[in-house]
């Protein structure tokens, strides 16, 4: 027990130090993809109910239910703390044998490096989440391994928890679950496999269903390949935990080169202390090895035109758009590598040679010292925000049977005053009910990523007509908000019912037929695969009930074990 109160201290420690600010009062965090709304109404969508691809699904529609009773500045709060103290608690679990100052070095090293902050920092906080659920899902697969009674379930609960984080969890997390959970037993084969497939049906069979989206892998695997953040090279960044495509959001730190091969080192020591692990070294070293290759692999010319090749044949390797959130396993293997690493140096010191004390201190604070941008909500690059009462007066006036679309039309990225000019995905969508039509072409430098939803290639049409406003009635749409404050903007003609703090909701409806009329112009949801979707959903919260009931059951018995 007084270890466990050790690990607390240190994962506590390492949360406040990176979320205070946010949990120094009332307000989100909006930043990237990381949008919150005071409170998320309820939307087929959030299930994979409308054909598009399921990036969130079923996260939206947990968060969505969350907030029908939490606000939902307190809900991120709770989701990006638990996430922190999950994380730090389950690396420290795994590597338990290991003494204090190991484990602590294994949860900094897990809880802040490079990954964590450029996830944070785009605003990934679902795919965070996952990655902080691994540990979790690496100590399920080694008790199944190992086999008795119940040893499936909390497999199962790990599983369907990283797959309801995001897809790309899901499918590290069934990597991960294979590599440490599975041995030459063909029934433990069997059982593993089981596993991660029903624990990924919720978002695998919206996606395999989905028929209102054109996907296309034509330059994205190039677009959003790992980058070199200096002279060191994109080897030695991704090597070191960085390299995200998104070079705008990088701190000033790992544009030095001699700063990116000191974390280098950190890797090697890490990696060299995984020798000492045993019989399950070579499991940890191919998780390491697939997942670096995996974010590594579009940086390299060949690589990406091999992706580019296949992905023109299959559509679904958009998967791997940007492969460098793949890596997240290999900062489990890291920590994991760290502890042991501690630990052997540990078995060094002698009388005489006290003074490698200082470098076992070092390796476990040497995560801070180099990424010290992460301390106190990314060097204040993080503040808190506040939705001005305007946003839910305009959500009232709108039905849940709706169609609205949003301008300005360029992007789905918003920076508004409120929210310190920080770019944010627009929350309309999230925010506003019935169905939110933004533009989500993907703007990057030197080209653009089309978009998914074909109904934006209707409304482009509709807003190019010399009367925009009959063409959008004429594709159901009852209402245009305008966002002001991001450019000129010229709004169709109609009744503005609303007008204040930057938004403008306009009716367009008002000048001729009913938006009710024209709605069979979107693609309508199909029978038989809203029954398909319902079972996948039904089937992965099932497995997790079930399993978390097997694992409370052994617990009150007395036969849990860890």
């Amino acid at each position: 027990m007084r270890e466990r109160r050790r690990d607390l201290l240190c994962v506590l420690a390492v949360t406040l130090l990176v979320l205070g600010p946010l949990l120094a009062g009332r307000g989100f965090w909006l930043v990237g993809d990381m949008v919150f709304v005071p409170q998320q109404p309820w939307k087929a969508a959030w299930l994979g109910m409308d054909g598009a691809l399921p990036r969130a699904v079923p996260m939206d529609a947990l968060i969505s239910l969350i907030t029908q009773v939490v606000p939902g500045d307190f809900v991120q709060k709770a989701l990006l703390v638990g996430g922190f103290l999950a994380g730090g608690l389950g690396v420290a679990r795994l590597v338990a044998q290991q003494a204090w100052f190991a484990r602590a070095a294994a949860i900094t090293l897990f809880c802040w490096n490079p990954w964590v902050y450029e996830r944070l920092l785009i605003g990934q906080w679902a795919i965070l989440v996952g990655y902080f659920v691994l540990p979790w899902v690496a100590l399920a697969a080694v008790r199944l391994r190992r086999g008795g009674p119940g040893d499936w379930a909390p497999a199962a609960v790990a599983l369907v928890l990283s797959a309801i984080c995001s897809p790309s969890s899901g499918v590290m997390a069934a990597g991960v679950l294979l590599a440490l959970g599975v041995g030459r037993d063909r029934r433990g084969w069997w059982r593993a496999v089981a596993i991660a497939v029903v624990a990924n049906l919720t978002w695998a069979i919206p996606a395999l269903t989905a028929d209102a989206a054109r996907v296309t892998t034509d330059g994205v695997f190039a677009a959003f390949a790992a980058r070199a953040e200096s002279g060191a090279g994109v080897v030695a960044s991704v090597f070191s935990l960085g390299g995200i495509w998104k070079t705008s959001i990088l701190p000033g730190e790992r544009t030095s080169a001699l700063l990116v091969l000191l974390a280098c080192l950190l890797s090697l020591a890490a990696l060299a202390g995984l020798w000492r692990m045993g019989a399950d070294r070579s499991r940890w070293v191919l998780i390491g090895a697939v997942s670096l290759g995996l974010a590594l692999a579009p940086a390299i010319p060949v690589g990406a035109d091999v992706m580019e090749s296949l992905g023109a044949r299959l559509p679904g390797l958009a998967l791997l758009r940007d492969s460098h959130r793949y890596l997240a396993p290999f900062g489990l293997v890291l920590a994991v590598g760290i502890a042991y690493a501690v630990t052997a140096l540990r078995a060094r010191i002698k009388p005489g040679t006290q003074a490698l004390w200082s470098v076992v201190a070092l390796l476990v604070v040497a995560p801070l010292l180099l990424l010290p941008s992460l301390a106190w909500g990314a060097a204040g690059e993080l503040e808190r925000s506040s939705y001005p009462k305007a946003w839910t007066e305009v959500a009232a006036l709108i039905d849940s049977d709706e169609t609205t679309v949003v301008l300005p039309w360029a992007g789905s990225y918003r920076g508004f005053d409120w929210n310190h000019r920080r770019a944010v995905l627009d929350p309309a969508p999230r925010l506003l009910p019935g169905q939110v039509l933004v533009d989500d072409t993907v703007r990057l430098e030197g080209r653009e990523v089309p978009a998914e939803d074909p109904r934006v290639r209707a409304v482009d049409e509709a807003l190019d007509q010399d009367d925009p406003a009959a063409a959008l009635r004429d594709l159901g749409v009852r209402w245009v908000l305008v966002e002001h404050g991001m450019g000129q903007v010229a709004p169709p003609t109609g009744k503005t019912v609303y007008d204040a703090s930057g938004l403008q909701l306009i009716d367009v409806s008002d000048q001729g037929p009913g938006a009710g009329k024209s709605r069979s112009a979107w693609p309508e949801m199909t029978m038989p695969r809203e029954i398909l979707v319902a079972i996948g959903h039904l089937c992965a919260f099932l497995l997790l009930f079930v399993g978390a009931t097997v694992i409370l059951r052994a617990g009150s018995n007395g036969r849990h074990t860890t």
